[in-house]
């Protein structure tokens, strides 16, 4: 075989190994987080609006076989094992659960969301649907990760959704982190396109336990 033939094979079988293994990381999907009591995140929060900023620490005191017990600034919050939340020491309590998270996690995965989230007697409905967009990489002050980015979309409040605050929220999620890198969340206020809450939250740090 003539040596300029050669070489095209080599090209084109080169091409084709880079083409699936590509293929093979976009569909490749994220099973449930596995996390550990002590494990620890530490999590920088902005507002996009205001430009202030605040360091807190998300810490796992208990991990039993339904649910993830976490403790941060001096109050607590239960989550499921898919990182759903369920209640906060708060005061309010989320009926099945938050509903955002769904592992495995794999890009064009969609589904709907809906909660009842209870304060006293205070109900407030969320829903919606959650959209696993596709890989990414990410900077965040802990680093440059792999992430798989999740997308939400919705409404909270009482009565029809067209009276309902918007809600818009994106986390992206690491394989080398059990827990997201970052969360951007925007929300308008009730009845109305106007920006309520914009905040940005990027992990400083991750320490999985000793």
């Amino acid at each position: 075989m003539p040596t300029s033939m050669m070489k095209r094979l080599l090209h084109s079988l080169l091409l084709l190994l880079v083409c699936t293994a590509q293929a093979v990381a976009a569909d490749e999907s994220v099973g449930r987080p596995q996390v550990r009591a002590g494990d620890a995140w530490t999590y920088r929060q902005t507002s996009l609006i205001t430009q202030k900023a605040n360091e807190f620490i998300y810490r796992v005191d208990a991990v039993s076989a339904d649910s993830i017990k976490v403790s941060s600034d001096g109050y607590s919050e239960t989550y499921t094992l898919d990182w759903n939340l369920l209640e906060s020491s708060a005061g309010f309590k989320v009926t099945p659960h938050e509903g955002y998270f769904d592992f495995p996690l794999a890009p064009g995965k969609t589904y709907p969301f809906k909660a009842e989230r209870s304060v006293a007697k205070m109900r407030m409905t969320w829903e919606g649907t959650v959209k696993v967009a596709g890989w990414e990489t990410l900077e965040v002050p802990a680093g440059s990760f792999r992430v798989l980015r999740v997308d939400i979309s919705g409404s909270r409040g009482g009565g029809p959704v067209a009276r309902r605050a918007q809600l818009q929220l994106s986390y992206w999620w690491s394989p080398d982190t059990p827990r997201w890198v970052r969360q951007d969340l925007w929300m308008s206020k009730p009845a109305s396109k106007d920006t309520d809450l914009n905040m940005r939250t990027e992990l400083i740090r991750y320490t999985p336990a000793q």
